[in-house]
């Protein structure tokens, strides 16, 4: 059975939205802006590595700063796809300084 892969290249990060950890090491969900949903194998870390420009708000998400429409609540942020995801308490302060 051939598998279609699909890797994401350090260019494409302008079209990524977010990053979110599944809960099952190490796989990850790749939300892009155009509505697709890729599941990879890599940990977040690897990613913050890879999109130095993207914020790890939470232990779990790692954002696009580009794609945040506003800041929806005290500890909340909303992203251009209308997902909302919290901050930590830790992250809150130092987020978009």
């Amino acid at each position: 059975m051939k598998r279609n892969s699909r890797v994401i290249k350090p260019q494409e990060h302008d079209k990524v939205i977010y990053i979110k950890h599944l809960g099952q090491e190490p796989y990850n969900e790749v939300k892009f802006d155009c509505g697709k949903k890729l599941i990879v194998s890599y940990s977040l870390s690897y990613w913050q590595s890879v999109f130095q420009d993207f914020h790890r708000i939470n232990k779990g998400v790692l954002i696009n700063p580009d794609k945040v429409i506003s800041k929806a609540g005290v500890l909340e942020v909303e992203l251009c796809d209308n997902s909302k995801f919290t901050y930590s308490r830790r992250k809150h302060k130092t987020a978009f300084s």
